[in-house]
């Protein structure tokens, strides 16, 4: 963690590092999710804008070419042209004909001005270097990071997970939610976002799993071509997005025969030791695959294709302490500590062929298949035992097929995408028992089967785009349509819920239920486990047993409580969780976008997008229009200096898990009883510890509607969506080296979350009187209202460096200073269950789990081949991370109000008042990644690599995990952790879990 005198040194050091720094992030212009531009001026030697000169781009990998002619100003663009390497001819009468290769990069708008030359245009070919005052990014409105080629096969990613590239850009971290599992996120917050309303494109397709917002099977690293990460204020082509967009292009063949096989291995004896474990147990992983391309016919057909095969053994860390998995083991349900292995496999392969079907037209298709065993899917470690988790079984199958149509003569380019995916997805529990939550001494301990398990799945995703480009004067026009359906299968798809049931345990305090000071209290370990309790607490309780009865009709005589497990309430559902064949999401959308210059050096885009989004059994509203304006400004004087601006609104997407989730509960399918004690001790008791498993109720069993729980959607249901705004110079020295600032703000709006809206709010010393009579409608039971009531702020500052490529030498930093607020992390019920009052929502406003105050991440690429003999062929490349302390919100463990609060329940008091939400800050957070390599050539087509790759290089204890659970004791005090500039820390008994531990893995590439 950071002291106050340890920020301002911080940020004193970036900022000097700064001024003192030559790099900065390139700036460049949007260009489209699948393509970029290059654009300029024709002039003769005496700077006169010279027309009708031919301006031919070809990539001489598949001697693709396009060809248009300079405009009378001299102007000429060349739009939706695939990344690459080209070579660049400008020809005309009475000109000497020039080639110039050149990089373009995704998304990106590059300016190449040509000064002709008066001679014969047959006689001579001029093949002219670009140097760095030719050639440059036009200066962009939106935040970019571009990751080539180069940078994805250089520097250290774990597991060979390119999406990892994302977090080395401004303003993206990894998520901070807690473990997902089943209703895991994309893993990745922009801007202080949720992880759940970014957009993975893949060929400007969506890659996305519209259940929860996570993303689908992705790609081997092999078969990536080039990716963008936008952080904000993109153009209206992207949408359904209020975080940030992941721009993924996959590789196509060329006319060479080319390809490569790689393994990489890491295992335990190259590894550190976990600091919590007193040993090393077994690891070892092993990563192996190859790519092959080439032609099938010369100039017109190619191919490409690429597999991987991800195989781990590992273990998960638990930490809960050894009396209490003594107790759940004397009550039967069989738990462990310490490390608990499990595996995990991944296989992923993609074909694609492309085509020219003729001069003006092109296709690809592309098939990709992704499997995926997980055995710990549903996380557990730390607090959570073995037997929560869940083992996922995965198979994704999808189709895509891109056609490109080029008018020359209208200066028109029309794209067409499609894609279907079929994902077939099968979750099981581990263990089929009930699930239990129980306020130990070392926090919140959960074992026993996920809430949500099994899951199997199988959903069909179609969608299909039209975009088309025109360039018209200084004017360039993009418009399309995009339309996206996901469906159930038919009697292969469900969502059950508390299927084996959940009960939890707190102290019990029998003085303060029967309002007769000296009576005994029960810890909630000795409401769990009989064998723990005192003969006094014994005695009362085979007293209570017999006037139970008479306090609470309906219960049983003779119920032997003593040597029970007595939970403070439990909760099971019955009925079948089956979905029926429909379709359950449709969302349309619609956008114009106009990128101009309104002067040469002053350049507009303005567009407009309107997103549909038909969702089942969600409340329907209007579509959302979303305008966007941004502007790009170099001063006549000073034409490296770019000054930049914008502002737009930003829809996110349909989450259609909760949405069917939410119409099981309410139809008649599903039955949610809630039994209070002494009523919840009665399935406890029973063989299993829980009810029969059957579709219908037990015999005696009725639905109590105050004990019940239903969930709806709030009638003035919306849209989430955020306004973005934006501003930042950028000052460029050449083509490769340049220096930013940027500051953005993002308003989130009408966000979706949870929350009850009949708890208790007249409590009584009796808590089934309280649950019957004391809620906002006394009619029924807890009401989870599905809303977009909630909202965010998001401020940062981001000062960023980068050298491109020159002298061997890549480079990128960037610093971040921000602060993000919100309302509500999540629509989870768990975390919803942390909110002290639901009806005051309002008062929940604090830091964002997402807040990261500081944040500064380095990556560099150096080639050491120039140097000398000894060192031809080594490279170096590393990835720095650096995160101030991130924000976790303090639990009091019992329901302190009354309200009907499940665990973990209230935050701790401090003068009678419940302290802010997230107002703890966990450790600060240190990496470093590093590769080492070398290549050897045997001639121009055989190549092998080595290398050696350190994860945690200086093995920093980074937590994970923590207990954040602060009891009140005996009198009603809270000891709590001590403060750091108004925060409380967290203190190192209460860590539970951390990151992983210095890992070295050993690899070889061939490539010929």
């Amino acid at each position: 963690m950071f002291s106050d005198k340890a920020k301002i040194t911080f940020r004193l050091a970036i900022i000097l590092g700064c001024l003192l720094s030559n790099f900065s992030i390139v700036k460049a212009q949007s260009a489209g999710s699948t393509t970029a531009v290059i654009t300029g001026k024709a002039v003769d030697e005496q700077t006169l804008a010279v027309g009708g000169i031919t301006i031919i781009a070809k990539n001489p990998q598949t001697n693709f070419t396009r060809e248009v002619t300079t405009q009378e100003d001299g102007t000429y663009i060349i739009n939706q042209l695939p990344p690459g390497n080209y070579i660049l001819t400008a020809s005309g009468t009475g000109f000497t004909t020039q080639e110039r290769p050149l990089q373009i990069v995704l998304g990106t708008t590059t300016i190449l001005n040509l000064t002709m030359k008066i001679g014969s245009s047959s006689n001579s070919i001029d093949t002219i270097e670009i140097i760095a005052s030719e050639a440059y990014l036009e200066g962009k409105t939106e935040s970019s990071t571009n990751i080539n080629r180069a940078t994805i096969t250089s520097l250290p990613i774990n597991q060979r997970n390119f999406l990892d590239f994302s977090i080395t850009a401004a303003r993206v971290l990894t998520d901070r939610l807690p473990a997902q599992g089943a209703t895991a996120t994309s893993g990745l917050s922009f801007n202080g976002q949720t992880a759940r309303f970014n957009n993975i494109t893949i060929d400007g397709l969506a890659n996305n799993d519209l259940g929860t917002g996570s993303v689908r099977s992705t790609f081997s690293q092999e078969a990536i071509q080039e990716f963008q990460i936008i952080s904000d204020s993109y153009s209206a082509e992207f949408g359904r997005a209020i975080g940030g967009i992941v721009n993924i292009v996959t590789k196509g063949g060329g006319n060479d025969y080319r390809g490569n096989i790689f393994l990489f291995n890491r295992n335990d004896d190259i590894a550190t030791r976990d600091p919590f474990l007193s040993i090393k147990p077994p690891y070892s992983q092993y990563q192996f695959g190859g790519a092959l391309e080439g032609p099938i016919k010369k100039d017109h057909t190619f191919f490409f294709t690429a597999f991987e095969r991800l195989s781990i053994n590992q273990n998960n860390i638990i930490t809960i302490a050894d009396s209490t998995v003594q107790a759940t083991n004397r009550l039967g349900f069989n738990i462990r500590n310490g490390a608990v292995p499990f595996s995990v496999a991944n296989s992923v392969f993609l074909a694609r062929v492309d085509t020219r079907i003729s001069p003006s037209n092109t296709i690809w298709v592309r098939y990709n298949f992704g499997g995926t065993y997980n055995g710990a899917l549903e996380p557990f470690g730390g607090l959570v035992a073995e037997n929560t988790g869940g083992i996922q079984r995965l198979q994704d199958n999808s189709l895509a097929i891109n056609n490109t149509h080029i008018n020359n003569s209208l200066n028109l380019v029309n794209e067409t995408r499609f894609i279907f995916t079929r994902r077939n997805q099968n979750l099981v529990p581990i263990e089929v028992v009930p699930q239990v939550r129980i306020v130990a001494p070392e926090g919140l301990v959960t074992f026993g089967q996920s809430s949500f398990l099994p899951q199997p799945r199988v959903l069909n995703i179609f969608q299909i785009i039209n975009n088309t480009s025109l360039i018209r004067g200084k004017h360039q026009i993009k418009f399309g349509v995009d339309l996206q359906r996901f469906s159930t299968v038919s009697n292969k798809t469900k969502l059950p819920i508390f299927s084996s049931g959940r009960a939890f345990f707190t102290s019990i305090d029998f003085a303060q239920i029967a309002n007769m000071p000296g009576l005994p209290v029960l810890t909630s370990l000795q409401a769990f486990d009989p064998t723990l309790r005192t003969p006094q607490q014994r005695s009362f309780l085979s007293l209570l047993s017999g006037f139970l009865p008479t306090v609470f009709p309906g219960f049983p005589a003779s119920v032997p409580i003593a040597d029970l497990p007595l939970p403070s309430f439990l909760l099971k559902v019955f009925g079948d969780p089956s979905l029926s064949n429909i379709t359950v999401s449709n969302e349309f959308s619609l956008y114009l976008q106009d990128d101009f210059k309104l002067r040469p050096n002053l350049t507009i885009k303005a567009g407009l997008r309107y997103d549909l989004i038909r969702l089942k059994f969600v409340p329907k509203n209007n579509g959302n229009f979303s305008p966007r304006i941004a502007f790009s400004y170099s001063p006549t004087k000073l034409q490296n200096l770019n000054i930049h601006g914008s502002y737009g609104l930003y829809f996110g997407g349909a989450l259609v898990g909760q949405a069917l989730l939410n119409q099981l509960i309410n139809s008649e399918a599903l039955k949610v009883p809630t039994m209070l004690f002494p009523f919840s001790v009665l399935p406890f008791s029973l063989p299993g510890r829980k009810f029969p498993q059957t579709n219908e109720l037990p015999p005696g069993v009725t639905v109590i509607p105050q004990f019940n729980q239903s969930s709806i959607y709030d009638t003035n249901f919306r849209n989430s969506y955020s306004q973005q705004t934006s501003f930042g110079l950028n000052y460029s020295f050449n083509s490769t080296t340049a220096i930013s600032a940027d500051y953005v703000f993002i308003r989130g709006i009408k966000l979706f979350g949870s929350r009850n809206i009949n708890p208790i709010i007249r409590p009584t010393a009796n808590p089934i009187e309280s649950a019957l009579t004391g809620r906002v409608d006394p009619s029924q039971g807890d009401i989870l209202q599905l809303e977009t009531s909630f909202d965010s702020y998001y401020h940062a500052l981001t000062l960023a460096f980068n050298r491109r490529f020159a002298k061997n030498f890549n480079f990128l930093a960037h610093y971040t200073f921000s602060k993000a607020i919100d309302i509500s992390s999540d629509f989870r019920a768990d975390i919803a269950a942390e909110v002290v009052n639901p009806l005051k929502i309002g008062d929940e406003r604090g830091l964002s789990l997402q807040d990261a105050r500081n944040r500064l991440v380095l990556s560099g690429t150096w080639d050491l081949s120039y140097k000398n003999r000894l060192t031809n062929g080594f490279q170096l490349s590393t990835i720095i991370s650096l995160n101030s302390g991130r924000p976790y919100n303090l639990l009091a463990g019992t329901d302190l109000d009354g309200n009907g609060g499940i665990l973990p329940g209230d935050r701790p008091l401090i003068g009678g008042v419940s302290i802010g939400r997230n107002v703890g800050i966990t450790p600060g957070f240190a990496n470093v990644d590093l590769r080492v390599s070398r290549k050897v050539k045997f001639n121009e087509r055989y190549q092998i690599q080595g290398l050696i790759e350190v994860f945690n290089l200086f093995n920093r204890t980074n937590i994970n995990d923590l207990n954040r659970v602060f009891p009140p004791d005996a009198n009603g005090n809270f000891q709590l952790p001590p403060k750091d500039g108004g925060r409380f820390t967290i203190t190192p008994d209460r860590f539970r879990s951390a990151f992983s531990s210095r890992q070295f893995q050993l690899g070889l590439r061939i490539s010929f």
